[in-house]
């Protein structure tokens, strides 16, 4: 029995499903400067994450997600800020890209922030004003490059920006810091305690903080408390404004993980009538839908998501394993390769060559199966199921020293994997 990575998030439609972009894209990348002092070591994202998330209320604009922005430019760090600029533009096929630089003595803080537009056109603003400014500022920010991006402004939108997410100082300061020492999507390994003891002093000082709540859930979830995860997330959508999808989407993954599929079917419906342009909501749907046999319906889906953000490499890892579960082969190792092709994240990566090699595997090419296993670890190190993949290679061809080491490798990272100890125990009797 092969064992293949079901990915929960993210099912995608093929390339030939890709629809025209019927929004603007902006990417922001993480603004550079110093500090006088450590503790705001958090402000560099802070700004670059508010403007985006600011951004994100325009009708007209769809920001690339933090995630796949930082890490290209992970991956061009002594590249300066402009090339970086034209990087990502080219990188994410996006109309604009924030970037720039901040001063901050203590007392003035001096944000200058420069708009590329394609296919060169450079426009710059400057804000200037004290540490208690911040949130004015970056509110300031956000409008003049809206307008430099041709957006009208209208009184609601003002309204918006102003009150996105907190009016409170020390509470988006507490936020910031939380972020900075754990984040769910690109520090996992952070200080989730600390994040904690931050998020709950953010929502004292504002109850109605609802991003803070939010976090607050995502860090119960990664402490395994789901009911603690529940009830900051019910919180967040007493106190959220109509536009807000977040809360709704990640409380759908809890009612998800207790197999409450009807609930999370019906929160994510939520989300998606809070922004039609949050993808995610799209595709947990589709997983849904999907994971019930309705898979014309989860097409659908997930061609609208794959409209709203083409880089989610997981997506296609879906796609290929239900077109796998379909016979449609030849569809599945393109949507396969396809994950591989994006390289936007190591675990969808670790996951598309995992799932190609169980594809190749079932084709009797066993050699190129284990390339992808051996390809899959060489991204992630402690997936368990590709060690079980590679053992099963080994024992095939009879090597059952390596498949002994690969199960036992397996075990030891996932000692809940189904039917390895049966494996390993055959693999050492074969070994004598």
């Amino acid at each position: 029995m092969r064992l293949t990575t079901i990915v929960l998030l993210l099912l995608f439609g093929a390339t030939g499903f890709i629809h025209p972009q019927p929004y603007q894209r902006v990417a922001v990348l993480p603004f550079e400067g110093k500090t006088w002092d450590a503790e705001w070591a958090w402000l560099p994202k802070a700004i670059s994450g508010s403007l985006s998330a600011q951004f994100s209320l325009l009708p007209s604009l769809n920001p690339i997600p933090r995630t796949y922005v930082y890490r290209l430019i992970g991956q061009i760090a002594e590249t300066d800020l402009e090339r970086k600029a034209v990087i990502v533009a080219s990188r994410f096929k996006c109309e604009f890209v924030v970037y720039g630089t901040f001063t901050f003595d203590g007392e003035h803080l001096t944000i200058t922030a420069h708009l590329l537009r394609q296919p060169r056109e450079t426009m710059t603003e400057t804000v200037t004003g004290s540490q208690k400014d911040l949130l004015v500022l970056i509110d300031e920010l956000t409008e003049r490059l809206s307008a430099r991006m041709g957006i009208e402004l209208t009184p609601s939108l003002k309204e918006a920006i102003r009150r996105d997410p907190t009016q409170s100082l020390d509470a988006f300061v507490a936020f910031s810091k939380a972020a900075h020492v754990w984040d769910a999507e690109e520090r996992p390994e952070g200080d989730v305690d600390e994040a904690i003891k931050l998020l709950r002093e953010a929502v004292q000082i504002d109850s109605g903080f609802y991003k803070a709540w939010v976090n607050l859930g995502l860090a119960w979830e990664r402490k395994g408390n789901l009911q603690e995860a529940e009830h900051c997330y019910e919180q967040a959508i007493r106190c959220q404004p109509s536009w807000f999808p977040l809360a709704h989407y990640n409380l759908a993954g809890i009612y998800l993980k207790r197999g409450k599929l009807d609930a999370a079917l019906s929160q994510c419906d939520a989300a998606i009538s809070s922004d039609t342009k949050f993808a995610r909501a799209y595709l947990r749907k589709g997983m849904i839908l999907a994971q019930q046999k309705r898979f014309s319906e989860a097409i659908t889906l997930f061609e609208r998501a794959i409209q709203l953000e083409p880089e989610m490499a997981m997506a296609y890892n879906n796609l290929g394993l239900a077109y796998q579960e379909m016979g449609r082969l030849t569809e599945a190792r393109e949507a396969f390769q396809k994950a591989i092709d994006l390289d936007t994240d190591d675990l969808a990566s670790a996951y598309a060559h995992n799932n190609l090699g169980n594809l190749l595997r079932q084709q009797g090419d066993y050699d190129g199966a284990m390339r992808q296993y051996l390809l899959a670890l060489r991204r992630k190190p402690d997936y368990a199921i590709a060690w079980v993949n590679l053992g099963d290679m080994h024992a095939k061809r009879g090597n059952f020293a390596e498949a002994v080491q690969c199960y036992e490798k397996a075990l030891q990272l996932d000692p809940s994997l189904p039917k390895v100890q049966e494996r390993l125990r055959d693999a050492r009797k074969r070994l004598k």
